[in-house]
């Protein structure tokens, strides 16, 4: 009885429903024409330019020579090491300066003083001094560390002079050198290369401040350029102007004395000029394929992959190109996936 009973159960239960699967078909990476390959890397060249400003772009060290002047050269500096009386008459003769400081008559208001050279001032730059183990120089570098941090503004014209020829020659005497190394930001931000050239010319510190500015400027412009100009050419035109003046900048204002900064930023550059020539090749190539639709057949045997990634791009336009049985079966089988998520959420 009781196996009958379990008969009739099983019987009475209801059947399993069939689920149909469908299988989908798996999706492929879309492809990318070479234009637009070749646009994302110039974005991303650029990008490391902009990042390149902030490594040191200028690498110099500056040296005082015999006729009190700053140089690069150290053909050119005084470079002899100086005994213990020279030492000594440097010395006094900075002290004398600062004690003869006289002040200005508050009156003349148009008095003028001349300026020191910047290449010397000990609040941007921290010399080094080269001397002998027999001598004793800390006198010497405490007093021109005085000397430089004097306010000039507060004395006369004559005076100041005395002073400024009194610290020369003493930081002469010591053998004294600089290391400058300055981003391409911090020249923007004044610390210009006519700074390490000691330039006291106007005209020539605001011509190299310009330049300075040209740096962060002229990577940008192509940046957003090449960022929204998707389809055109216009953006390798402008790309290429800024990478040729970029690289003009670079040797114009601070070769040779290129930091690291500098030299990646060059070789990027140079990167981007052959980039923006093989944008505009490979633009062309497309265009001539998207004006020919007529010529599908021909390009897809020669050029399968590239035809493909331009149907991709719609660039044909959807009345040139139908869909493959493939891309149908996709798209059906996507549908009935949503069909059947919308029957068990009711």
């Amino acid at each position: 009885m009781k196996n009958n009973k379990e008969i009739k159960e099983k019987k009475e239960k209801p059947a399993k429903k069939k689920v149909e699967v469908i299988n989908v078909p798996h999706k492929k990476k879309k492809l990318r024409t070479p234009s637009h390959i070749i646009r994302l890397c110039i974005v991303w060249a650029y990008l490391l330019c902009i990042f390149m400003l902030t490594f040191p772009f200028l690498n110099a060290r500056i040296f005082i020579a015999d006729d009190l002047s700053t140089t690069m050269y150290s053909s050119e500096a005084h470079l002899k090491l100086a005994t213990q009386e020279e030492i000594d008459a440097a010395e006094s003769e900075l002290q004398s300066a600062l004690d003869n400081l006289k002040e200005k008559d508050t009156k003349k208001a148009d008095e003028k003083t001349p300026d020191f050279s910047r290449s010397l001032d000990s609040a941007t730059y921290k010399w080094e001094y080269n001397v002998s183990d027999k001598t004793d120089s800390k006198a010497l570098q405490a007093l021109i560390d005085k000397a430089m941090q004097t306010d000039r503004n507060k004395y006369t014209e004559q005076s100041v002079k005395a002073l400024n020829t009194a610290t020369l020659k003493a930081q002469k005497t010591l053998c004294a050198t600089v290391q400058i190394s300055q981003t391409a930001f911090q020249m923007m931000l004044g610390g210009t290369v006519g700074e390490s050239y000691g330039h006291a010319d106007a005209s020539a510190d605001i011509s190299r401040s310009l330049f300075s500015f040209a740096l962060g400027i002229l990577p940008l412009v192509g940046f957003f350029a090449a960022s929204f100009d998707k389809h055109r050419h216009i953006k390798h035109i402008i790309g290429f102007v800024c990478s040729i003046l970029s690289l003009g900048v670079i040797i114009f204002t601070i070769y040779p004395y290129l930091g690291i900064g500098a030299v990646l930023s060059i070789f990027i550059y140079f990167l981007l000029c052959a980039l923006h020539i093989g944008g505009i090749y490979a633009k062309q190539q497309e265009d001539y394929i998207v004006k020919h639709p007529e010529k599908e057949a021909e390009f897809s045997e020669k050029h399968p992959q590239l035809v493909k990634a331009l149907i991709n791009e719609k660039a044909f336009g959807d009345s040139i190109h139908q869909p493959t049985k493939s891309e149908k079966e996709l798209e059906s089988a996507k549908n009935a996936q949503k069909r059947r998520k919308k029957k068990k959420r009711s």
